[in-house]
Order: structure tokens, then sequence, then C-alpha cells
């Protein structure tokens, strides 16, 4: 052999350890863990899923080398994702611990309907050594050559679930032109399933839900409610006692509680994410009038409405608070009290001159910024305000109300059997009405929050109020008056007598209910506005000059 010439090329071929080839695989003890799943809850269902449990029981413990590791099983549980699939997860977790040898389930539909999920769970299981049966398909994942059958079989499965689901979609938009409802009673307080399969109202539910109605109404903020519904025990319709922001807020916008219902306010997104996405016209959605009977008249739940959106268009009041747009505080001057220079609402001081706690009002401009935005703009004391808002009601009342209460009952007697058909007669409910509202106020407020012996009278009163309003429109756009009733009216009233019906403490819910804004026109004045239109400008007394009178 020369030093040109190559050594020819040995090969040693070292055998595969015959305890890993497939023909032994099939022969060794196998711990095997079964898999299954029903699709839903019905009783049908159930039937079968007790099936599924006893049949892979008796099958394993009959075949020769299978011992049975635990059967795992998700009940009522969608096959498109896994994230809820509690046992399902188990099992692969309990795989990768060394504890599984074999996994079989009845077909790849019941181990998964989504293509992605299922090859990723079978990589998973494969790469720990564990295959995975179908027992419909007769495969075994350990033994397949490649995972283009594996695709084929769970692309199948999942079309199959995709049009199950396009079906399940047509027949709820075909329910919802019909007008059919559907009622998850669990989170729907004050009402129940009635014999007929109708709901019904629950009278042991139903007074918490007027109750809040009522309470927002008379200008409680949503956070005050949640205070006063759980220090009182009241239950949720879950059976809680811990009320939330968002539970009171829902139950004051659904329009459910009016006897309507929408439909397709949420949707799904997709089959495989299930993630519920808020309606905004992407899908139609139906709207069904008397669907159900209601708690609250429609008349109030449409002033709730207005009252919560007056509320969320309030602009934010400081550029460095955190307070979020639209917050409603607990003092109702928060929302009315505004400087007349700048504009900027007055915020609610506390100060510890000499140790003793006062309470102030500042505009928001002049303390954050000074005087460089609002050069002129008072602080006033919190009694002072209160005082002088008290006493523009009063002086409102005294030259209005309680002669045209008057006024008008007059005006009713002598309209005679017109009822409604006349405006003098409308006036004079309305303004009956208006003194029934503001007694009702009185009464619930020196009641003390946990007492609700008043919400339900209010509410019917502020209905009413709504619905008479209307019809004075109505009347004075027909031109409808009685000129000769109204000049024996005018005769009248002219002999009357001032009337003293005066208000003796400032009261948060009348201010609410009856004044729009007032605004500081310095350190003497304030303009007060109420709802009706009226503005009168009331002189502020200071404790001072009282304490030298």
């Amino acid at each position: 052999m020369t030093a040109q010439q190559k050594a020819p090329r040995k090969v040693t071929v070292t055998p595969a350890d015959p305890k890993y080839t497939q023909k032994d695989i099939r022969k060794q003890h196998l711990r095997v863990a079964p898999y299954c799943r029903v699709s839903t809850g019905s009783e049908e269902q159930q039937t079968s899923f007790t099936a599924q449990k006893e049949y892979y029981t008796q099958r394993i413990a009959n075949t020769e080398g299978w011992s049975m590791v635990r059967l795992y099983a998700d009940e009522g549980i969608t096959g498109t994702s896994t994230k809820k699939r509690t046992q399902f997860n188990k099992m692969i977790r309990d795989a990768e611990k060394g504890k599984i040898d074999l996994v079989i389930t009845k077909s790849v539909s019941r181990f998964c309907r989504n293509t992605l999920d299922g090859l990723e769970y079978i990589r998973r299981l494969k790469k720990c050594g564990v295959g995975v049966y179908f027992e419909k398909e007769n495969t075994n994942t350990l033994y397949m050559p490649n995972e283009m059958i594996l695709t084929f079989l769970m692309s199948q499965a999942q079309a199959e679930s995709e049009s199950m689901s396009s079906n399940i979609r047509w027949g709820h938009q075909a329910r919802f032109k019909q007008g059919i409802v559907h009622y998850n009673y669990k989170n729907f307080l004050g009402y129940r399933k009635g014999a007929d399969g109708e709901p019904e109202i629950d009278e042991t539910e139903a007074p918490t839900v007027r109750r809040i109605f009522a309470r927002y109404l008379m200008g409680q903020s949503v956070g005050q409610i949640c205070k006063d519904l759980t220090a009182d025990g009241l239950k949720t319709a879950r059976g809680g006692t811990d009320w939330s922001d968002h539970t009171v807020r829902h139950i004051l916008q659904n329009e459910k509680y009016m006897g309507d219902a929408i439909l397709q306010k949420t949707f799904t997104l997709d089959l495989f994410s299930r993630q519920q996405v808020k309606n905004e016209g992407q899908l139609p959605k139906y709207y069904v009038e008397n669907a159900h009977p209601a708690i609250i008249d429609r008349a109030t739940f449409q002033r709730v409405q207005e009252e919560m959106a007056r509320r969320s268009s309030l602009r934010k009041t400081s550029s460095k608070t955190k307070t979020e747009q639209g917050k409603h505080s607990k003092y109702v001057l928060s929302g009315l009290l505004v400087c007349a220079e700048c504009g900027s609402p007055y915020r609610r001081v506390t100060y510890m001159p000499g140790g003793q706690k006062r309470f102030v009002w500042r505009c928001i401009n002049r303390v954050e910024h000074g005087k460089r935005i609002c050069k002129h703009a008072p602080t006033l004391e919190e009694t002072e305000i209160h005082t002088a808002v008290t006493a523009a009601m009063n002086e409102l009342f005294r030259q209005q109300t309680a002669r045209q209460m008057l006024a008008d009952c007059i005006a009713a007697a002598l309209a005679g059997a017109g009822g409604d058909t006349s405006l003098p007669a409308v006036e004079a409910k309305l303004r009956a009405l208006q003194e029934e509202q503001i007694r009702l106020f009185h009464l619930a407020a020196d009641a003390g929050p946990d007492n609700t012996e008043y919400d339900d009278r209010i509410i019917e009163v502020n209905a009413a109020m709504t619905a008479l309003l209307a019809r004075k429109g109505e009347l004075e756009q027909e031109d409808h008056t009685e000129t000769e009733c109204d000049s024996r009216v005018r005769l009248i009233t002219d002999t009357l007598e001032t009337t003293d019906s005066a208000i003796g403490d400032f009261d948060e819910g009348m201010v609410c209910q009856t004044v729009s804004s007032i605004r500081v026109l310095d350190s003497e004045w304030l303009s007060i506005r109420f709802k009706d239109g009226t503005e009168l400008n009331q002189a502020i007394e200071h404790i001072e000059r009282r304490a030298s009178a």
C-alpha cells in the first residue's frame, strides 16, 4: 500500500435497543389516561358524559397491559379553546411530568376543534413520548409518519365547529327578529322566572331597584348609593351585599327596568377567542318594547338618563387633579357653583385656623394658578352659601310658587270637569305636584339615608310631573287657554296675601332638583338660576355681619 492509497471505509452499526422499537412499545405496560368532554350542560349530554366515563373505565380494566392513571373530563366546556378546560390542561401537565404514557379519546373533535391548538398539544405530548389515540379515526399520533393526516382531521373538526357556530348565530338572529328575549335571571335584580316561563317582578328585590332610581334623582352619586346599599345589607342579584359602582350604574342604564329590551348589545368576535365585543354598529340591534312588566316607568327612566348625561358632561375641573371627567361629587355645590369671572367651578377646601375646622369654597383656577388667571374670585364660607341659596329658594317660592299654587288651584276649580284639556287645570296639578315633591324631599332628608319609605312616591311624583309638562307644552302650542277663566283667576290672585312657606335649612336633595347653576359674582352677590328658567341675584349675608348685628 502506497502513501497515496486510502484505507477502505469501515462502518460499524450499533443496533437499536429493542425496548424502543415500535413492536416492543406496543407490548409494554402503558399508563393510560382517557379524556372525555361534552359540549353542553343539557340533560342528554349529561347522560353521555356519564356513559363515557363508564365506558373508558371498563375498557382500560379489560385491556391487558393497560392501567388507569385517572380519568380527565371537562363538562360543558367549548372545544375550540383550552383556556377554561381545566382537566385538559391538568392532563397535559401530568403527561409532561412523566405520569402518562398514552391518552385515549373518542375522536379528534373531542380532543380539540382548533387546528393550531390541537397540533401544538400533540407536539408537546409527542416530545415527552406520549401518544394520543383517537378511537373513531383509529389513529395513534406516535406512529404517524407525518402530520399531514392529523392536520386534515383537525381541520375537519374545526370546520364542523365553525358550521355549528354559524347555525347557532343564525338561530339567535332569527329569535332577535321575532323579539324573543333571553333573560339571565342570575344577574337580573328585581325579576324571576314565572310559572309560564316569562319574567315576573320579584317584590322582594324590586324595592331595591326603585330605591336606586329614586336616590339618583334626589342627587346622590353612584358611590353614595353603593355605600348606603352596602351599609343596609341589601343584596345584589347574585346574593352578595358588596355593591360596586359598576353594578349600580348598570341598573340605572338597563332599559329592561322600564319593560323594554335591546337585543345583540354585544357579540362574539370570533369562534376561537370567544371575546365579547360591544356592538357599536358592526351588527344590527333589535329594540323590543313592552317585553315584560316594568319596575320603573318610562318617564323616570328617561329622567335618570338625562341626569346621567348631565353629570357625565361636566368638564374636568382641574388641570392637576386625577379626578376623572364627569365624576359626580358628593357635595351638591360641586356641580353648581362656578366663578363668574373665569368660568371655573368652585372646590370645597378645609381650613384649620386656630385648630378649628372651617369649610370654604374657592375658585379652582384661583387655587391652582393664583391671580394670574383669575384675579378677583372670592373665597366663600360654606354656611354663607347655604344660607344665600336657601334664601333665594324661599324668595322664588314666595314670589311664584306659593301664590301661583293657590291661583292654579282656583283655576282648576273654575275649569270644572275640563281635566287635562285646559291649561289652567294642568298648571294647577303641576304646581301641586311641585309642592308635594318638595314636601317629600324634606321628609326623606329628615328620615335619613337608611329610610326608603318615600322612594316609591318620589318616583311617582317625578313621572306625573314629566307627563304634565309634556301636556302643558301641547296645550301651549294649541293655544287652548280659557280667557274668561284666566281673567277671573287674575282678579282673585290680585287679592291674595303673600304666603309664608319658608324653607328652614339647606336641603341638598331639593337644591339638586330645583337649582340649575350658581355663579359667584363677587364677595357680596350670587346669581342663582333655577331649572324653570328663573334667575335671582341673592346677597350673601356674611357671618361677621350677623355677629355684629
